[in-house]
């Protein structure tokens, strides 16, 4: 690993640990804080909402102020998010008005962070080697989310302080490596390019992606189970309190056991995807009925599902529910070619954030209309439906 890579693959995989954590605080502490279904229903589509439209600025904010430090800024944005937190439980201002620009604030970083962690790490990281660094560099999700689940309840029961200042200093702490990593690893300034007249460019990706029926296919699928993954890490906590009737610290585990399973399959599909003769459509096709077939056999259990059942079925969802993303975009980058893999990939994450945000909203309405079970039920439903259409589609050519 070249000492530029040793340097800044760790900083960025804590950028997004610290990402998740933030965001992970809003569903864990539900419960805890007396969060209703709708009310986080609203705070989801509120954080991923302004996450799609704060991704739109990324690159002129990365030409503007550079990759690490926009990557540092994020980090400052989750520390003021948790700052919200603290005000709110010292009784400084209504009770629970902090959730709403945390939300906010925890949206304007989770859209611009990983585009720019994918901008450091693209220039300090061979060709060759890319995909598996950026394997490792995704499992920060889940690492944010385990230590989120174990750590953030257990410091609710001594302070409702305590919970965001945790997170708040690991924000502090990871902003100010990424500020001090400017120095040594920093990119130069932006230079404007001006494109020659004569060329007709689809900056967008927009519509390369309607042209390609194989690439039209794959963004329904993204955004199902965007939409899905987003769903089963937001309410699993809640529909295990006050559906299953678990204690607050025993959710937590199992939710930490599903993300623990999720670092494993993001690290797993990774290494698998990458072996001679393995298509990568048919796998995010089999993780895709994999992720329905498991969903739908825990929360359709009748009763409360044996520990046993339990662990199986929340591993098998980590792996599937959490470890399809990278394989997904490394199959979207082979149909669209090198040349117009960034913008297509741009357009179809464009969809998927889109389903990430609308997702809890709409989940919250058919889960306070029919039950949290119903609507785990459709999601799951739908999930199975695009990875049985994957495994069934012919193998599409590269651009």
């Amino acid at each position: 690993m070249t000492t530029a890579l040793g340097r800044t693959l760790p900083a960025m995989t804590a950028v997004q640990a610290v990402v998740a954590m933030g965001a992970f605080s809003l569903s864990v502490l539900a419960p805890q804080l007396g969060v209703d279904l709708g009310t986080l229903g609203w705070l989801g589509t509120t954080l991923f909402g302004v996450g799609a439209l704060s991704s739109l600025a990324t690159g002129w904010l990365i030409g503007r102020v550079g990759d690490l430090p926009l990557a540092g800024l994020c980090m400052l944005c989750v520390l003021l998010a948790m700052l919200c937190g603290v005000a709110d439980a010292f009784g400084l201002g209504p009770a629970r008005w902090s959730l709403w620009p945390a939300a906010v604030l925890l949206g304007l970083a989770f859209g611009p962070e990983t585009p720019a962690s994918a901008a450091v790490l693209s220039r300090v990281t061979p060709p060759a080697r890319r995909p598996w660094v950026f394997s490792v560099r995704q499992t920060g999700n889940q690492i944010g989310a385990v230590a989120g689940s174990l750590l953030l309840p257990s410091l609710m029961l001594v302070h409702a302080a305590a919970a965001f200042g945790a997170v708040a200093a690991f924000a502090l702490a990871v902003a100010l490596c990424c500020f001090a990593l400017q120095r040594v690893d920093g990119a130069p300034p932006a230079v404007r390019r001006v494109p020659s007249p004569g060329a007709a460019v689809d900056a967008s990706g927009l519509r390369a992606l309607a042209a390609s029926p194989a690439l039209r296919v794959l963004t329904a699928t993204t955004v199902v189970l965007m939409a899905t993954q987003v769903c089963l890490n937001f309410f699993t906590m809640s529909h295990a309190v006050r559906h299953w009737s678990l204690p607050v610290p025993e959710a937590a585990g199992w939710v930490a056991l599903m993300q623990a399973a999720g670092l494993v399959g993001r690290l797993l599909w990774g290494r698998v995807a990458q072996r001679p003769g393995v298509s990568t459509v048919r796998l995010v096709g089999a993780l895709g009925l994999l992720m329905g077939g498991a969903g739908l056999a825990l929360f359709l259990w009748p009763v409360v599902p044996p520990p046993t059942a339990l662990a199986v079925l929340l591993a098998l969802l980590g792996l599937s529910a959490s470890g399809w993303n990278g394989v997904m975009v490394a199959e979207i980058a082979r149909l669209a070619g090198p040349e117009r893999a960034g913008a297509v990939s741009g357009a179809v994450l464009l969809f998927g954030y889109a389903g990430l945000a609308l997702a809890p909203i709409g989940f919250a309405v058919l889960g306070a209309a029919a039950g949290t079970t119903t609507a785990f039920a459709v999601l799951f439903t739908a999930a199975a439906a695009m990875g049985l259409r994957l495994l069934m589609a012919r193998p599409a050519s590269s651009a």
